[in-house]
């Protein structure tokens, strides 16, 4: 792994366990195994680490659902597919899961602004295209953010879920999850 690719893997980790906050350039240096004086050849700041951080991290999923979106399958079936691989993220990639739920949390507005504008503008844009073409009349950025809503709670709540009435084995499968997700928005989507 190249220098530049380990210190976005090492500064994603510390990122999502500990904060931007918490955790300084040092530390990232550290634990990328090089002197902190080498990883401004990389990066100016934290800020530009930070952002670079984040678009990394998000690249790979939001590439396979541009991917799907973009296809020549029935919007049903895109919707399908986009809410399935989004479940997968989240159930897979915890370092995903708690950077955007550090980045709601923290509720900063610049780092949030740039989360939407610059990391999950064209994804979210795609998206909305998708819904349109199911129903033009429908509040498209209600269904987005409901659809991110659901998918961060549900592995959130994952550990907390077993405590709750009529728990089931299912109710930790992500292809349940996705499904019965879709259901709730394809449902709503087509009987506005």
């Amino acid at each position: 792994m190249q220098t530049y690719d380990r210190i976005l893997v090492q500064a994603a980790a510390l990122f999502a366990q500990q904060g931007y906050e918490a955790v300084s350039m040092r530390d990232i240096a550290q634990a990328s195994g090089i002197k902190a004086p080498s990883l401004y050849n990389h990066f100016s700041d934290k800020q530009s680490l930070y952002r670079a951080t984040v678009q990394s991290v998000f690249t790979q999923h939001n590439e396979q659902l541009i991917d799907v979106l973009r296809s020549s399958h029935k919007p049903l079936d895109k919707l399908k597919k986009v809410i399935y691989l989004s479940a997968v993220k989240m159930a897979e990639d915890k370092i995903f899961r708690q950077l955007i739920l550090r980045e709601l949390l923290q509720n900063d507005p610049e780092k949030l602004q740039f989360l939407a504008e610059k990391v999950m503008a064209d994804t979210c844009e795609h998206f909305a295209r998708i819904l349109r073409e199911l129903n033009p009349s429908a509040d498209h950025h209600f269904t987005i953010t409901s659809l991110m809503g659901m998918l961060l709670f549900h592995f959130q709540i994952d550990i907390m879920r077993d405590f709750l009435p009529d728990a089931q084995a299912k109710h930790h499968r992500t292809d349940y999850l996705s499904e019965q997700i879709f259901l709730l928005v394809s449902q709503r989507l087509l009987n506005q």
